[in-house]
């Protein structure tokens, strides 16, 4: 066999990215998924116990979802150095504050 037979080979094994990469991303959504329930469960206490009602607002299920991606891609951008993960990261992270200050605002009055 070729070296050109070997790399048309591998390229075409290896067309949905490596194994480590699939790996990376499997625990990020695990990871995210855990951070997201751990802060939904958090504010639906406060908001409970502050409120005494349960929540109604959209900010905070928004809240829940932007935690949630700014984990996943925090996550793969530690383990894969990637920049376009990074730049997620940063807007995820950057529209969980700004839901979070609604969330905040709301239950405040």
């Amino acid at each position: 066999m070729e070296r050109e037979e070997i790399l048309k080979k591998s390229r075409k094994e290896n067309r949905g990215g490596d194994e480590r990469e699939a790996q990376i991303t499997a625990k990020a959504w695990q990871f995210g998924a855990a951070v997201g329930i751990m802060i939904c469960g958090a504010c639906m206490m406060v908001y409970g116990l502050v409120l005494g009602e349960p929540m109604k607002y959209t900010a905070d299920n928004m809240m829940f979802y932007m935690g949630m991606l700014a984990a996943v891609y925090t996550y793969k951008a530690v383990k894969l150095r990637a920049r376009l993960d990074i730049l997620f990261a940063a807007v995820f992270w950057a529209f969980f504050g700004c839901f979070t200050a609604i969330f905040i605002v709301s239950v405040i009055g």
